[in-house]
């Protein structure tokens, strides 16, 4: 019996390694919200530290999510569509701005702004994530 490969197994490692790379991020950031929380409640800096380190590797992953999703869009026409790109970009703007400011020291860092960002950061994420469904229709 042959088997009959319809798809390149490149486009199909590309595609995996972007889902690999891009499930970080969401787990980073949604923990980022809950340190935050945290930190808030008991105003250890551990958890303002635990935010600082989820914050940079979920941008880190999420860059290389970034680039690998172009060259997939790019190179194979597939891929996440166009929206759901510019929303990753929004996503990683606004974690970028959040760890801009959860670097300041001690309760700053996180009341009320840091909080609010990191909040704001996974309302992005999600309306992203529905955004990059395949079955949603974009008009």
């Amino acid at each position: 019996m042959a088997f009959e490969n319809t798809a390149p197994v490149t486009p199909c490692l590309m595609r995996a390694a972007y889902r690999f790379f891009a499930s970080f991020p969401v787990a980073c950031f949604f923990l980022t919200v809950l340190t935050d929380v945290t930190y808030w409640q008991t105003t250890n800096l551990l958890w303002l530290h635990f935010s600082e380190w989820l914050l940079l590797a979920g941008l880190v992953f999420g860059c290389f999510a970034f680039v690998i999703a172009i060259f997939v869009l790019v190179f194979w026409k597939e891929g996440p569509s166009w929206a759901a790109l510019l929303g990753g970009v929004f996503v990683l703007a606004a974690a970028a701005l959040n760890s801009f400011i959860h670097t300041a020291d001690g309760w700053t860092a996180v009341v009320p702004y840091g909080l609010a960002t990191s909040i704001a950061t996974v309302v992005a994420m999600l309306a992203t994530a529905w955004l990059g469904r395949k079955e949603v229709r974009h008009v």
